[in-house]
C-alpha cells in the first residue's frame, strides 16, 4: 500500500473498500498525515536490516479483494505491479520474498490471477488466502476457502493460508483452527494431485487399496484426520463385521473381495 495505490482506490470505489487490517491502518495514516507509507518510503533501509539478519519478507496484499465483486480490480493490480518492483529490489539486496494474494474471487478468475502474479512478480512464491469463492457462507468459510485454494494451488500458488469456520464472525477457537487447517490441507493435497507432486497419488492409492481390502483400520490410519475418521466409524456399528453402516452386507468392496476369492456372497 502506497499513496499511488490509495489514490487508485479513491478513484475506483470498491464495495468493501480495504479489508486488510494493516492496509486500512496505513491508508488512514497516509490520509491523516498527507505522507507516504513509511515502510514503502524506507524500503531500502528495511532491506539492509533484513539482509543483515537473514529475514525473508512476506510482501502483503493490502488491496486484496474483500468480496467477489472487487476481485481483479484496478487497486489489486496496481498493488501487484508495485509488489513486483519491490520483489526485484529485495533480490538485489539478497533478501528473499514471498507475495501475498487474494482474497475473495470467483472460480473463473483464479487461473488468470495466478498467471498474472507469477508474471508481474517474476516467479516469486505466491501465498493465497483462499481465495474464498463466494461471500455467502459465514460459518463455512473454511469450505469456500478450500475450494478456491485447491484451484489456486493447481494453477500455480505455492502456499495456502488456512481459513477457519469463524472467519468474518469471531476469533477462532482451537476447534475452528483444526477445521480450517484440515480443510486447507485437503485443498493443498488436491492441488498436489493435479500437479503430479511426488507422493500425492501414492497416498490416494494406498487409501484405495485399504478400501478394496475392506481394511477400516488402515483406512483410518491413512486419513488426513484419523481421529475424526475413527470417531465417525465407531459411532455407528454395523451388524455385519468388516463393513460400515452405509452399505452393511451389500458393501460392494466386500462383495467383490469375496466373489473374486471364489467365495459365495449372501446379503441375508
Amino acid at each position: 500500500m502506497n499513496r499511488k495505490t490509495a489514490e487508485r482506490i479513491k478513484r475506483n470505489p470498491r464495495l468493501t473498500n480495504v479489508v486488510s487490517r494493516g492496509g486500512s491502518l496505513l491508508f488512514a495514516w497516509m490520509e491523516m498525515n498527507d505522507q507516504e507509507n513509511p515502510f514503502y518510503e524506507q524500503y531500502d533501509r528495511l532491506l539492509d536490516i533484513c539482509e543483515k539478519y537473514d529475514v525473508t519478507l512476506s510482501l502483503g496484499d493490502a488491496c486484496r479483494p474483500g468480496c467477489t465483486h472487487d476481485s481483479t480490480d484496478a487497486a489489486q493490480i496496481e498493488e501487484l505491479i508495485t509488489l513486483g518492483e519491490l520483489t526485484k529490489r529485495a533480490w538485489e539486496h539478497n533478501v528473499q520474498v514471498m507475495i501475498e494474494g487474494p482474497g475473495h474471487m470467483v472460480l473463473t478468475e483464479i487461473a488468470a490471477n495466478m498467471k498474472i502474479e507469477k508474471r508481474l512478480c517474476h516467479g516469486a512464491p505466491f501465498y493465497v488466502l483462499g481465495p474464498l469463492v463466494t461471500d455467502i457462507a459465514p460459518g463455512y468459510d473454511h469450505i469456500t476457502s478450500a475450494i478456491g485454494g485447491a484451484n489456486a494451488g493447481s494453477f500455480g500458488a505455492d502456499f495456502l493460508c488456512y481459513v477457519t469456520p469463524a472467519e468474518h464472525l469471531r476469533l477462532p477457537d482451537v476447534n475452528d483452527v483444526k477445521e480450517g487447517i484440515i480443510a486447507a490441507r485437503i485443498a493443498a493435497h488436491a492441488a498436489d494431485l493435479a500437479k503430479g507432486i511426488p507422493g500425492a497419488q501414492e497416498w490416494d492409492d494406498a487409501m484405495s487399496k485399504a478400501r478394496v481390502d475392506v481394511d477400516f483400520d488402515k483406512m483410518i490410519s491413512l486419513s488426513i484426520d484419523p481421529e475424526k475418521a475413527r470417531r465417525y466409524y465407531e459411532s455407528s456399528k454395523p451388524e455385519c463385521e468388516g463393513t460400515c453402516t452405509m452399505c452393511g452386507k451389500m458393501c460392494p468392496a466386500r462383495t467383490m473381495k469375496k466373489i473374486l476369492a471364489g467365495e459365495d456372497v449372501s446379503i441375508r
